[in-house]
């Protein structure tokens, strides 16, 4: 019993779960699926699948993306998803955090913590690529601007030039 006790003692929170994701619309994944292969390409971690607010699928994976995006070809009704990517499976009190928040029991009152600094770090993350990929098209909006001005006024001078007498 005491060797239970300071094993358990000597885990610590915040050494599991690297960082979290949580409530992503299903249609969301396809329009950041690019972005989130990069970001989670060979991560290890926890999935939560959703229908609405209800909880209906749980589990560990080795390649967070292709576990998630596999269930996007099952027969498995579900809108929403959670992922954790964590570091090592050998963190039982974060694991733990982690079930707790995707599960959300009743009978528990706390949800875990993870570490603040990493709360919203995917999401600052996908906000960051969102943010280039505008700049980029508007770099590209103002380039087709630019060209579609220059042909008009090379259809306005030729239809001057036939249709002026």
């Amino acid at each position: 019993m005491k060797k239970r006790h300071i094993i358990t003692s000597e885990i610590k929170r915040g050494s599991l779960i690297r960082y979290p994701l949580e409530n992503v619309k299903r249609e969301s994944f396809e329009t950041i699926r690019k972005e989130l292969k990069e970001v989670l390409h060979w991560q290890p971690g926890i999935y939560a699948l959703y229908r609405d607010d209800r909880l209906i699928r749980v589990g560990l994976a080795t390649e967070l993306y292709g576990r998630v995006h596999g269930y996007l070809k099952s027969r498995l009704k579900w809108n929403k998803f959670s992922i954790f990517i964590i570091k090592k499976i050998k963190y039982l009190k974060d694991l733990e955090t982690a079930v707790l928040r995707i599960t959300k029991p009743e009978g528990n009152k706390q949800a875990g913590r993870v570490p603040h600094k990493y709360e919203h770090y995917l999401k600052r993350i996908l906000k960051d690529k969102v943010n280039k990929k505008r700049k980029y098209l508007k770099g590209k909006v103002r380039a087709k601007d630019k060209e579609i001005k220059s042909l008009q006024r090379e259809i306005n001078q030729i239809e001057e030039a036939i249709y002026s007498r």
